[in-house]
C-alpha cells in the first residue's frame, strides 16, 4: 500500500525530517510560521513511523503534492498562530484531510488516526506503548468528525521538583492530548513543539515576603516593613510568626513591591513560562484583620484585588517593553490561602480580558463518596463552593484541581476509576473549563497508568464511554490476563475509597495524628472522622483494606506465575544485547514489566496499610491498657519497620536545588519519627522492644 502524507510546505520532500527536529531553532514565541511547520513535519513523521510499523507492505512517504497512485493524507492548518486544538478528520475519495485550527490540532489529528488503528500509549516510553497487530489496510473513520474538547484552559499536571523532565513523558502528553506541565529547561523546545504550555510559580509570596530576607537598605524585610505583614486574628504580630497571616493586601507600597517582584522573575528565573502561579501564603485559613483589608472583601476577594493589581502593572510593563511576551497568571481557589469561597463582589474585568484564570483546589476530598453527594463531610464544603463559582458572573475561568498524588499519598497504589468517571463530568457540569492534577509521577507508574490514561482520556471529552477506555487498557495492557487484572484492580480500589480518612493534611486523618503522637500511652481515645466513625470502626475498615489489599497482591502472584511458565514454554530470542537500543529490539516483555510493577507498588501499598492498621490499633490498646495486646502489636510494628527499611520506592521529588531524593519504603509511609517515639516510651516504660 503507498501512502502519501502531503505538508503544505515547499521541500517537503526533502526537509521534512530536518523541520521535524527544528524546535532548538525556533522562537515559538516571535516565529509562528517556522513554530507551525516544525509541529506539523514532526505529525508527518510520526504518522509515517507508525503506519510503517503497524502496516504490511507499506510505502509511506512524506512530500508537499499528492503521489500518483498513492493514497494521499493532507495535514493542514487553518492559522499557525492560533492555540485553538480542534481538528478535523475529513475522509474524501482516496485521501483523508487532518485539519486543524492550529498547529496542535493538526498533531493531535494525527494521534486520532492512529489511535483508530489500535495504538495506545499508557505510560511513558516503549514500555507503555501497545502495537496494534500488523494489517492489509489503513482504517478510516466512515464520515468526517470534528474534535475539541471541553477543558480548552488546561489539561495538565502540577509539577514539583526541579529535575522532574523527560521527553518521555512529553510525548505521552502529546499523544493523549495533554497540553500543561511544569516548565523545565531540558525539554522546554520539545513542550513548545508537542503544544504544550509551562507553567512556573507557586506559594511565591513566601520567598519574596521572607521576614529575613535582605533589603537593599540592609535590612530585613520584616525591619524594614512590618506593617507588611497582615495582621492576625489574635495575638500580636511578630517576625516568627508573620508568615502565619496573609500580608496586608491593602498596602499601595507592598503592591508596588510585589508588581515588580513578579515583573523580575517573569523575565529573570520564569522566562520560558507562559503561565505564572501566583499563590499566596499557605495559612490554611488566616487573612489579615486590618479594617482596610476586611473592606476588600472576602479572602477570595482580597485575592483578586491584589491579582489585579499585579495584571495591570504586568499589562503595563507590556505596553512600555519591560515584559516582552504575553503570560497569564494561575491564581487558586484554595483553603490554604483563604481563597477557596467564592467571591462576593464582582471579579475584576482586567483579570477577565487577559485569560488568567483559577485553580479550584480540592486537597482533602473524600474518593469514598461522589463529589456531588450532600452527605459527605468533606466534600460538601467543595461542592457548595464550586456551585457558588459557578453562579459569579462574569467570573474568570476556573479549572478543577484534583490531588490524585499528593505528597501525603507518598505514590501509594491508589485508583480513582470509579470516582473519576463520575467527578470530572461533574466539574464540567458545574462550570470548570480546565483539569489539573499534582503530582503527576514520571517514573513506575504501575496500575497509576490506568489512572493517568482514563485523566488524560475524561480531561478531553468527560462525555468519553469510559467502559470502552477501561476495555481498551485491559486488554492493550494485559492481553489474556485481562480479567484477572481487572478483578485485582477492582480489589486496590476498593481499598483505595476511604484513603483520606487514613492520610491526609488536615487533622482529621489517622496520619496526621501518628505524626502529632508523642508515642506515650494517650489520654484521650483515637479521634477519627466522621466516615471511620469510631476507633473501633477504624479498625475494621483498616482490615477490611489490608484484605482486599492482600488478595490483590495473592492474586497478582498467580498471574505473574501463569505469565512466566507462559513465556519459559514459548520459543524467544536470546543473547547478549550491544547496547540499549538493540536490547529494546530483541524483546523486552512488556507485560512482565507492567505485572512486576503492579506487584512493587502493591507490596509498598500493603506493607503501607499494615503499619497504619497496626499503629493505629496499638494506639487504641495502649489507651484501653490492654498491654499484652500492644505488646503483640509492637512486635507486628517493629516486623513491618523492619521490611520497610529493607527496600526503597525509587525516587521522589522536592523543590530544592537538586530535586531528586530516594527514601526507602518506611521514610515514604511518614511514620518511621511515630514508631521511634513509640519506641522510647517503651524502653522508658519498662516494656519489651526488639
Amino acid at each position: 500500500m503507498k501512502i502519501r502524507i502531503v505538508l503544505p510546505y515547499p521541500d517537503a520532500d526533502t526537509q521534512a525530517g530536518l523541520w521535524a527536529i527544528s524546535e532548538e531553532e525556533i522562537d515559538f514565541r516571535r516565529e509562528p510560521e517556522k513554530g507551525a511547520r516544525c509541529t506539523a513535519a514532526f505529525a508527518a513523521t510520526e504518522l509515517r513511523d507508525h503506519l510503517l510499523r503497524c502496516l504490511s507492505d507499506a510505502e509511506v512517504t512524506i512530500g508537499s503534492a499528492p503521489e500518483p497512485g498513492a493514497f494521499t493524507v493532507f495535514l493542514e492548518l487553518r492559522s499557525p498562530e492560533d492555540p485553538s486544538e480542534t481538528y478535523e478528520l475529513i475522509p474524501e475519495e482516496g485521501t483523508l484531510r487532518i485539519r486543524g485550527e492550529g498547529r496542535t490540532g493538526v498533531l493531535y489529528g494525527v494521534y486520532e488516526l492512529l489511535k483508530l488503528q489500535g495504538w495506545r500509549w499508557y505510560e511513558p516510553g516503549d514500555a507503555g506503548e501497545t502495537v496494534p497487530p500488523v494489517r492489509d489496510a489503513l482504517i478510516l473513520p466512515e464520515t468526517p468528525r470534528r474534535y475539541g474538547t471541553s477543558f480548552p484552559v488546561c489539561r495538565g499536571f502540577n509539577m514539583e521538583g526541579a529535575l522532574k523532565e523527560s521527553a518521555d513523558f512529553c510525548l505521552w502528553m502529546a499523544r493523549n492530548r495533554l497540553d500543561q506541565s511544569g516548565c523545565r529547561p531540558h525539554t522546554k523546545q520539545l513542550m513548545r513543539k508537542l503544544g504544550i504550555a509551562m507553567r512556573h510559580g507557586g506559594h511565591i509570596f513566601e520567598g519574596i515576603l521572607d521576614p529575613d530576607r535582605l533589603m537593599p537598605s540592609g535590612k530585613t524585610v520584616w525591619e524594614e516593613h512590618p506593617e507588611w505583614y497582615g495582621t492576625p486574628e489574635t495575638g500580636e504580630k511578630t517576625r516568627e510568626r508573620a508568615l502565619l497571616t496573609q500580608f496586608c493586601v491593602s498596602r499601595p507600597d507592598l503592591l508596588d513591591f510585589l508588581s515588580e517582584e513578579l515583573l523580575s522573575h517573569v523575565m529573570g528565573e520564569w522566562y520560558d513560562a507562559d503561565q505564572i502561579d501566583v499563590w499566596s501564603f499557605d495559612t490554611w485559613g488566616s487573612v489579615c484583620r486590618c479594617e482596610a483589608c476586611r473592606r476588600l472583601g472576602n479572602g477570595t476577594d482580597q485575592n483578586l484585588y491584589l491579582a489585579s493589581h499585579l495584571r495591570d502593572y504586568l499589562n503595563a510593563a507590556r505596553r512600555d517593553g519591560r515584559l516582552d511576551h504575553d503570560v497569564k497568571m494561575v491564581l487558586c481557589a484554595y483553603e490554604g490561602t483563604s481563597s477557596l469561597l467564592a467571591p462576593e463582589k464582582p471579579v475584576p474585568q482586567n483579570l477577565i480580558d487577559a485569560g488568567d484564570y483559577a485553580l479550584y483546589a480540592t486537597i482533602v476530598r473524600c474518593y469514598d463518596h461522589d463529589f456531588g453527594d450532600p452527605a459527605c463531610s468533606y466534600n460538601r464544603v467543595y461542592d457548595d463552593a464550586l456551585k457558588n463559582w459557578e453562579k459569579v458572573r462574569p467570573c474568570i475561568p476556573v479549572a478543577a484541581l484534583e490531588y490524585y498524588n499528593v505528597s501525603k499519598f507518598e505514590d501509594l497504589p491508589l485508583l480513582f476509576t470509579e470516582g473519576m468517571r463520575k467527578d470530572i463530568p461533574y466539574f464540567a457540569a458545574h462550570g470548570a473549563t480546565g483539569m489539573c492534577y499534582m503530582h503527576i509521577p514520571i517514573v513506575n507508574w504501575g496500575m497509576r497508568a490506568l489512572t493517568q490514561t482514563l485523566y488524560a482520556e475524561l480531561s478531553w471529552d468527560p462525555t468519553c464511554d469510559v467502559n470502552a477506555v477501561l476495555d481498551d487498557y485491559y486488554r492493550g495492557r494485559y492481553g489474556e490476563y485481562a480479567p484477572q487484572m481487572r478483578r485485582i484492580y477492582g480489589k486496590i480500589e476498593a481499598a483505595s475509597r476511604d484513603i483520606i480518612s487514613w492520610r491526609a493534611w488536615k487533622d482529621r486523618s489517622v496520619l496526621t495524628q501518628m505524626l502529632d503522637w508523642d508515642g506515650a500511652r494517650p489520654a484521650a481515645p483515637l479521634r477519627v472522622d466522621d466516615h471511620l466513625e469510631t476507633p473501633e470502626g477504624m479498625e475494621r475498615r483498616g482490615e477490611r483494606n489490608v484484605r482486599f489489599l492482600s488478595e490483590a497482591l495473592e492474586e497478582l502472584e498467580e498471574v505473574l506465575r501463569l505469565q512466566k511458565r507462559s513465556e519459559a514454554g514459548s520459543s524467544g530470542r536470546f543473547g547478549s544485547a550491544l547496547n540499549p537500543i538493540e536490547a529494546r529490539k530483541q524483546g523486552e516483555d512488556l507485560l512482565r514489566r507492567a505485572l512486576t510493577e503492579d506487584r512493587r507498588l502493591l507490596i509498598y501499598g500493603l506493607d503501607t496499610a499494615r503499619l497504619a492498621l497496626a499503629l493505629g490499633k496499638y494506639y487504641n490498646a495502649l489507651f484501653r491498657r490492654d498491654d499484652p495486646a500492644g505488646d503483640a502489636l509492637w512486635a507486628e510494628i517493629e516486623s513491618l519497620e523492619t521490611r520497610l527499611e529493607g527496600y526503597y520506592l525509587p525516587i521522589t521529588h522536592d523543590g530544592g536545588y537538586l530535586g531528586i531524593i530516594s527514601k526507602d519504603a518506611l521514610a515514604r509511609t511518614q511514620m518511621g519519627k511515630t514508631i521511634d517515639r513509640c519506641r522510647v516510651w517503651r524502653l522508658r516504660n519498662g516494656m519489651p522492644v526488639a
